[in-house]
């Protein structure tokens, strides 16, 4: 495998931990507003030292605008920082902190002035916001802090992140555990693997904000997630009139794509309308071979069976958002959010399958010509409440969600088996209907309390009720008879019913902060299967409940925050996606099916973490996480069929080191890079066999960038990651590099950028599937992952100020388990 020569060993780990003999409990507090009195919320905000150069801390305003620095020393002088699209730059007088009535400096209402083309051109912005800031409870990524980012697209900045692994299939692994659950603006992407790529794709890294990862969300967030959450919070304009910018792109890999984007903002002092729409088109293959050997009680040869399916994909997908927030008082907005997605996709399918004896001699060949046309749609409604009180911090939000998704499977499958003389000796045409609808119906409330002595309650409720309603039409030919095959037609109707409820506690101290959390939820759930003249009526029913409980330490070294201690724990629950509960059977030949699993039971899983920061220069964690009952792919070979569903991996235990670090070589070269080493092992009870995998897996992922000029810049990165164990899987090694040029046009509002990702096609994964019985299995799979890209994005609109649109969703969890 040739693997990308900018994959480098790691530098040497330099733990210089030191103490300032200063006091370091001093706080200063800024509150930002427009000329009309309106908060500047989600704004940069930088706390400088005396020689106005050196970053002290960095922060965003809050909803009300304020943002506060803690833990600073004293006696010392700061000046707060503003440099900020949107306004005029600000840099306050210098504040001095002493021990006497200044140990804590609160300034009064800092007014901003609106920016103007001008005065843009005339700033030279000599702050970056750091590439990654360490919270208490999560990891900030801020992707505007790489200039390579720009023009990219949201699964871009995602594999850019620390710790964030993106497959084949656009799954998404964070800390090497699936289970990742992925939110934007804390609302659900809606969609899994391929689906879930192509929309992350039409998403421009332009518009993200930062990127929050979180091992172990606090109380706030739904439990749902074992591997944790990440949220995508988009970029929130704060200029009136009309606003918005556009993406366009096109790939080509073996096959052409494209994914493009506009997003338009017209605001008001009293209304704010926002929309986003977004068109993607694109074809892609998967050519996948599957061996499996067969063996005899005595474990001599049996039989053979290879199998190769061609798949070329081809969709088009339309996705809109339209919102608008009202403005009823200057403390109080309501809102409604309606989204659609429309999705097609065709995927036919050549299948060639050899059988053949224990000497290897062909006995059989099994041909499956099929076609899957699939229709998704998705709608959704959202309105929401927002509410501010007088006192700082102190609010309550409420929102309401309706959720409708409605999908049809239309599969045509022919199947032919041939001797060696190419004697045809069985024939058959299949033909599948397979609507689907799932309406999913969600409420939630949150509560935001300050408390004396920096510290804040929040409190919240919130319940869901989600119904699915899935059929399976089969018919069967044979010598031009048609009739209903009822061993896979089938109708399954679910319920669910989710009720919540948390609490949560946080609080600073002079070098400490503490937050402590504690959330319910109860569940409450039922299938049936109708049946049919072959298949009898079945139903299930089960109800569970827990505790999910958070706990964060941060402890600061220095008064200037560089260096500190985070401790955090967590409990999780992964529950199944509605499709892989379904119990259907769908074919891919004779041999081969693919089934989903009523039994699922919810996966429970036990993080804890321990890190240490040394600013940007040096991140380390070591984390461990014992899981219970995961959701898996699952492999039985019966009767020489191939059978893949999902199912429940008893116990799991993963231990794993973390090493990041940016630094620059030379001034030109910005080299971000992160590492993991990672010890997996999982025991259960699988079909006929007892599972006890384990294995050590090591992987880097650096990034380069490199600053050619003002308006040109360049970017080398890399990828690699040694064999790796997942329950009943072994996945061979694999890497990529790419490299990209960028270049800003049309006075800074436009960027045209050029990638090609896979340089040397060794993105590509196979591995080998364990405890079969009497079964050797193995696959790979190229796809087309070496592409060729071209994007153009462009920024336009007005230069006023104006208040911020509200996100808010109460359905993320729910609309996150849905599968395509």
């Amino acid at each position: 495998m040739h693997l990308p020569k900018i994959i480098a060993t790691i530098t040497l780990l330099l733990f210089c931990f030191t103490n300032s003999i200063a006091q370091k409990d001093g706080t200063i507090r800024g509150t930002f507003v427009d000329k009309q009195g309106l908060p500047a919320d989600n704004m940069v905000v930088t706390l400088l030292g005396p020689d106005t150069l050196t970053v002290i801390q960095s922060g965003f305003t809050d909803s009300l605008g304020i943002v506060e620095f803690k833990g600073l020393a004293y006696p010392k002088g700061y000046f707060v920082s503003v440099d900020d699209m949107g306004y005029q730059p600000y840099r306050s007088a210098l504040l001095s902190l002493d021990e006497t009535a200044n140990k804590v400096i609160a300034l009064p209402n800092i007014i901003l002035e609106k920016g103007n083309s001008k005065s843009l051109k005339e700033v030279t912005v000599t702050q970056r916001v750091p590439f990654v800031v360490q919270k208490v409870d999560r990891t900030v990524v801020n992707p505007d802090a790489l200039i390579s980012n720009a023009g990219s697209s949201a699964l871009d900045v995602l594999a850019k992140s620390p710790g964030v692994m993106v497959g084949q299939n656009g799954d998404i692994k964070f800390k090497g555990k699936s289970g990742v659950t992925i939110f934007i603006d804390d609302k659900p992407t809606y969609l899994t693997g391929t689906e879930l790529e192509n929309y992350l794709k039409s998403l421009p890294s332009n518009a993200i904000k930062q990127i929050e990862l979180m091992t172990n969300p606090p109380a706030k967030y739904e439990a749902a997630g074992n591997a944790g959450v990440i949220n995508i919070v988009t970029k929130r304009n704060k200029l009136r009139g009309l606003n918005g910018n556009l993406s366009l792109n096109y790939g080509q890999g073996r096959y052409a794509r494209t994914n493009d984007n506009v997003n338009l903002n017209y605001n008001t002092a009293k209304i704010a309308l926002f929309s986003n729409i977004s068109f993607s088109q694109g074809n892609t293959y998967h050519d996948l071979t599957i061996k499996r050997h067969f063996k005899n009680a005595d474990l001599s040869p049996k039989s053979g069976f290879e199998q190769n399916t061609y798949l070329k994909s081809s969709s088009t997908t339309y996705n809109v958002k339209l919102g608008m927030d009202y403005y009823l008082t200057e403390k109080t907005t309501i809102g409604i959010t309606t989204k659609g997605l429309l999705s097609k996709v065709k995927q036919p399918r050549y299948n060639k399958a050899l059988v053949t004896d224990a000497a290897g001699v062909l006995t059989q060949t099994v041909i499956a010509d099929n076609v899957e046309l699939v229709d998704f749609k998705n709608g959704t409604i959202t309105a929401n409440f927002r509410h501010k009180f007088d006192k700082p911090d102190q609010s309550l939000t409420a929102d309401l969600d309706y959720v409708n998704y409605n999908s049809t499977i239309d599969q045509r499958y022919k199947n032919d088996i041939f001797l060696p003389d190419n004697t045809n000796i069985y024939k058959d045409n299949q033909n599948g209907h397979l609507p689907a609808q799932i309406h999913i119906y969600a409420f939630k409330s949150d509560y935001t309390m300050p408390l004396q002595g920096n510290a804040r309650l929040d409190l919240g409720v919130k319940t869901s009720y989600t119904t699915t309603d899935n059929n399976a039409i089969y018919t069967i030919t044979q010598d031009n008879i048609t009739k209903e095959n009822n061993n896979l037609s089938n109708h399954f109707l679910y319920n669910e019913w989710i009720n919540a409820a948390y609490i949560n506690y946080s609080k600073s101290f002079k070098k400490l902060d503490i937050q402590a959390g504690l959330r319910f939820e109860d569940t409450r759930l039922q299938g049936k299967q109708l049946g049919n003249p072959v298949k009898p009526y079945a139903e299930f029913n089960n109800d569970y409940n827990g505790f999910f409980p958070t706990v964060y330490l941060s402890y600061k070294l220095d008064s200037l925050g560089t260096q500190n201690f985070n401790l955090s724990y967590g409990k999780r629950v992964d529950r199944p996606f509605y499709k892989d509960l379904n119990p259907f059977s769908s074919p891919l030949d004779q041999y081969t099916f693919y089934e989903g699993n009523p039994y699922l039971k919810p996966t429970f899983a036990h993080n804890f973490s321990l890190s240490h920061n040394y600013g940007e220069l040096l991140t380390t964690n070591l984390s461990y996480s014992y899981t219970k009952d995961r959701i898996n792919e699952t492999i039985e070979i019966k009767n020489g069929i191939y059978y893949s569903r999902p199912g429940n991996i008893g116990a799991s235990h993963q231990y794993t080191l973390s090493v990041q670090s940016k630094f620059n070589l030379v001034k030109w070269l910005t080299t971000i890079i992160y590492s993991e080493v990672s010890y997996t092992q999982f025991k259960s009870k699988l079909y006929t066999q007892t599972l006890n995998s384990k294995g050590t897996y090591w992987y880097i992922n650096a990034n380069n960038i490199i600053q050619l000029s003002k308006q040109w810049s360049a970017e080398v990165s890399g990828m690699y990651m040694t064999p790796s164990v997942d329950a009943q899987f072994t996945i061979g090694q694999f890497g990529y590099m790419s490299v990209g040029l960028q270049k800003s046009v049309l006075k800074d509002k436009g960027t045209l950028k050029f990638n090609l990702s896979d340089v040397f096609f060794t993105n590509q994964i196979r591995g080998r599937i364990n405890n079969l019985d009497l079964t050797d299995a193995n696959w790979y799979g190229p796809t087309d992952s070496r592409v060729a890209s071209l994007t153009f994005s462009y920024r336009f609109g007005n230069n006023t100020n104006k208040k911020a649109k509200y996100n808010g969703s109460g359905s993320e969890s729910e609309q996150g388990r849905v599968k395509m």
